[in-house]
């Protein structure tokens, strides 16, 4: 087995105390004494406990984006079965990601918290790449409007599917009850794709994103 680095031993060591106790409760102390380490040796790799922190959540973010990605590019799968699994694979990660829950949780990500600006720059990056996301899945539904009504129906699209996804986030891991409504959360899923895209369930041949023919984008 491969012994680990000790940057990744402290990082490993710090996701778990966080995941259990939060980060204010955390001190840089419980750190060194979980991971059998001199202080010192974590502020070598480490200038405070905020960076520590960032650093994990960052690379649980890095995670989910690696696995949305892969999502959003496998061609074997047209638009509304890849809308589906994105959806219900977003929520499922932030579940697993136990450091990203704390600052969603604790707040951490709120613009006035200076404290964390390199973290909020990728959750900022993130969000911007997701709403590309979303804006291309409405790209590919088939309408007679024109550029510019597409363009803003797009937007509108994204931006709605991003606030109702923030406001549930808040529900399951503010409120812990992701558990609770895990299966309520699917229904829904089912219904926003049903509604909103009735014309893509009658016609299955315009699913294909990557078909230009079937792209309403210019």
């Amino acid at each position: 087995m491969k012994k680990l680095k000790t940057k990744e031993v402290i990082q490993r060591v710090a996701t778990e105390l966080f995941r259990k106790f939060g980060f204010e409760k955390t001190s840089m102390d419980d750190i060194a004494s979980q991971a059998h380490k001199a202080k010192r040796s974590i502020y070598n790799h480490f200038s405070n406990k905020e960076e520590l922190f960032c650093s994990t959540v960052i690379s649980e973010l890095d995670h989910i984006r690696q696995s949305l990605a892969a999502v959003v590019a496998d061609d074997s799968q047209l638009v509304l079965p890849r809308l589906r699994q994105y959806l219900l694979q977003r929520m499922e990660l932030i579940a697993q990601a136990g450091t990203l829950r704390v600052a969603i949780k604790d707040k951490l990500l709120a613009p006035e918290d200076y404290r964390f600006e390199r973290l909020q720059q990728t959750m900022a990056e993130f969000t911007d790449w997701e709403h590309t996301c979303f804006k291309k899945v409405w790209y590919a539904k088939p309408t007679q409007c024109s550029a510019e009504v597409i363009e803003q129906q797009a937007v509108a699209f994204a931006d709605m599917l991003q606030v109702t996804l923030n406001g549930l986030s808040h529900t399951f891991f503010v409120e812990d009850k992701y558990e609770q409504y895990k299966s309520s959360y699917k229904m829904l899923i089912e219904l926003i794709i049903n509604s909103v895209f009735t014309q893509f369930v009658s016609h299955p041949d315009v699913f294909d994103i990557n078909n230009p023919s079937s792209s309403n984008q210019k």
